[in-house]
């Protein structure tokens, strides 16, 4: 069974109350070891002094970190110096349970290696490296050396996620490693390598506390316990994930992931970022489906890769449902025990389902011209509705309108608008963490006011933030609205129950997320 090590940063001495406090917290919460992060005490005059009330006083077993700043930290002296603050603390009797120390520094320095050497017997060493910038060239070589150095009790590998597969050859380092070993990835495409460390058999993971994380990725201790249940995950636990990008802002993981809970699935879904572009979604995806240790069963899919998600699924000779094959789009991916392949689209029907009356006879301003866009004009125009496509390039507009191939889907001529009974918002303009995320679409679009005054509701598929920019104009002009958790939630329900079977109570999610 893998720790978890809350990393908690202490300054000086001065902070050490604060940062107990923290750490208390943190195992109250189920941290089985404390990370002291204090990078720069050995810069400062009779620090050593005071480790006795982090070492002796903490509550739980203790990793000692002095981290450069080449490595992400603060320290900015020599190996040299650090080897003399490690040997007054030896002279001090510290005994912390782990002292971590960096390859490099290990490598350029004998003395730091016979301060080391002064520690009593029952402090293991983690040596560590860390690469800020991406995925060093020799890495498997440091690994095999670094395993080589018979002080090392752990080895420590860690560097900054360039995509999400990324973290596969974490996960293939741990399973071949010839000693405990710890191997991250930094960044947001690198949650997967925290979550899942224990899983591939990682000696630990490390979250963050109250106090902030000490590195970027990191999730805190609560997060990592309750919503992605790190301490059930096995190897044959079944993955899920949402495809996107951008995705920090998805409920995806806090939904399905409490259904898994809930309905005592081994299961676990997690943020999968991929950055835009087909072949950023088709490189990552065929690596994931191809692992077998990996275990993929399903993905939501968002933007900006729901068209490519049902290109793909189309390649691998998998299954199309008709309500994707119709919106040419797919929001959610079935990967059956033989590793076939479903691509479905649970966006459409609950568009309608949530709209809040019978669209058949209505008009609709649809805004976009994605895979949002595709899966509302198939279900509107199915349920009766005579859709105008407006979007920010014409000619994106123009190929959706003809790919739909039906006379009740029209490209939007903003010289000749008249009155819509539903304006439908599907692009990205007011997501946060979007490109645009204070932006109002259907001004920028050009539309008149008086068109979302007029209208009987504005639908919105964005969901975070609850209040778009387009939301609070319609609530300002007295117009019914219909917010984009109602949308999420309504096809969120559809892909559970396609995965597993089980269908969840719409209210208890409802309230997961309110």
């Amino acid at each position: 069974m893998a720790f978890i090590a809350v990393s908690i940063p202490v300054s000086s001495p001065d902070d050490i109350d604060v940062a107990m406090a923290h750490a208390v917290e943190s195992v109250e919460v189920g941290a089985d070891l404390v990370e002291w992060r204090i990078d720069e005490w050995p810069e400062e005059d009779d620090s050593v002094s005071e480790l006795s009330k982090l070492v002796d006083d903490g509550p739980a077993a203790c990793i000692l970190t002095v981290r450069s700043v080449a490595e992400g930290g603060a320290f900015e002296g020599s190996p040299d110096d650090l080897a003399e603050f490690i040997l007054a603390m030896a002279e001090h009797g510290m005994r912390p349970r782990y002292l971590d120390l960096e390859y490099a520094m290990w490598n350029a320095s004998s003395s730091l290696r016979d301060a080391f050497a002064a520690m009593h017997d029952d402090v293991g060493l983690i040596l560590s490296m860390h690469d800020m910038l991406g995925r060093p060239a020799d890495l498997l070589r440091i690994a095999v050396d670094m395993q080589a150095q018979e002080e090392a009790a752990v080895v420590k590998l860690v560097w900054r996620a360039r995509s999400t597969r990324d973290n596969l050859e974490a996960f293939e380092l741990l399973r071949t490693r010839s000693k405990p070993m710890i191997a991250l990835c930094m960044g947001e495409l690198g949650l997967p390598s925290r979550v899942l460390a224990g899983r591939a058999g990682g000696f630990l993971t490390f979250a963050s506390s109250s106090a902030g994380a000490t590195a970027d990725g990191q999730c805190d201790i609560a997060t990592l316990l309750d919503r992605y249940r790190f301490r059930s995950l096995q190897p044959e636990t079944q993955l899920f994930g949402i495809i996107g990008w951008p995705i920090t802002h998805s409920l995806s993981p806090i939904v399905h992931n409490e259904g898994f809970a809930s309905e005592g699935i081994d299961a676990v879904l997690l943020p999968l970022p991929v950055l835009q572009g087909w072949e950023s979604f088709k490189a990552t995806l065929s690596v994931l489906l191809s692992d077998p240790d990996f275990n993929l069963r399903g993905l939501c899919v968002t933007v900006p890769h729901k068209i490519h998600a049902l290109r793909f699924v189309r390649e691998a000779g998998g299954d199309i449902t008709d309500i994707a094959e119709r919106a040419g789009a797919a929001n959610t991916i079935i990967v059956g025990p033989d590793g076939a392949l479903t691509a479905d689209n649970t966006d459409a029907p609950a568009i309608v389902e949530t709209l809040g009356f019978e669209p058949s006879g209505s008009r609709v301003a649809l805004l976009g011209a994605g895979g949002a866009a595709r899966a509302a004009i198939a279900s509107l125009v199915e349920a009766g509705a005579r859709v105008d496509v407006f979007n920010r390039g014409d000619e994106r507009a123009a190929t959706l309108v003809e790919m739909m191939d039906s006379p009740m889907c029209t490209l939007g001529d903003l010289d000749e608008v008249s009155g819509y009974d539903i304006v439908l918002n599907t692009t990205s303009v007011g997501m946060a963490d979007g490109p645009d995320p204070t932006g109002n679409p259907a001004e920028e679009l050009g539309l008149p006011g008086w068109v979302i005054e007029d209208a009987a509701v504005v639908y919105e598929c964005v969901y975070a933030p609850r209040r778009t920019p387009l939301i609070q104009a319609a609530e300002a002009s007295g117009t019914q609205v219909v917010t984009g958790e109602a949308m999420f939630l309504a096809q969120a329900i559809r892909q559970f129950k396609m995965w597993t079977g089980c269908e969840p109570s719409f209210e208890r999610w409802r309230q997961l997320i309110d």
